[in-house]
């Protein structure tokens, strides 16, 4: 197992304790009606109540979490040499699942992560008098949709455009 695996591993890992705390972190501290929308002078202008976001979150954190894990069960069981048997990947079965299993760890990771950064800025957001969008999280939203669009390349080009290592075939 290569060191970014174990990293990955472990950031998915970590990932979730932290995004439990920060679900739970915003549910005691938002308002009751939290302002989810807001209009171009950064007025608040849609509302949702706190339960209801938090039970809306939590099912999706949970659904996203539960889903990917089975995808990666899934691609892990596919023998990829009777899809593309002059495939040099698919001639190293255990490097390739190495490689698929990290991307899947750092995609659920990075997600993960995001959701946190998301759920500090709605807590910022509704912490504030009057729930005013006082700060613009646009970057945010664009470091992540760029992040995740490298991410999802990520591993096809490696597997068209790399053979494996020889620390990986070792």
């Amino acid at each position: 197992m290569s060191i970014s695996n174990v990293f990955f591993n472990f950031w998915r890992k970590a990932s979730m304790p932290l995004l439990v705390v920060a679900l739970m972190l915003c549910y005691f501290t938002m308002p009751d009606n939290a302002a989810v929308h807001h209009d171009e002078k950064g007025n608040p202008d849609g509302f949702i109540d706190k339960q209801t976001f938090f039970y809306i979150t939590f099912g999706i954190i949970i659904a996203f979490n539960f889903l990917l894990n089975t995808l990666k069960t899934q691609v892990l069981k596919i023998d990829f040499a009777k899809l593309n048997p002059v495939s040099v990947w698919a001639k190293k079965p255990k490097e390739l699942s190495g490689v698929i299993e990290g991307w899947f760890n750092a995609f659920v990771a990075i997600i993960n992560t995001f959701i946190v950064f998301v759920l500090i800025g709605l807590r910022r957001i509704n912490s504030t008098e009057g729930q005013k969008l006082d700060f613009d999280y646009n970057w945010l939203l664009i470091a992540g949709l760029v992040l995740l669009i490298i991410l999802i390349f990520f591993l096809p080009f490696r597997i068209l455009f790399t053979n494996p290592s020889e620390e990986e075939i070792k």
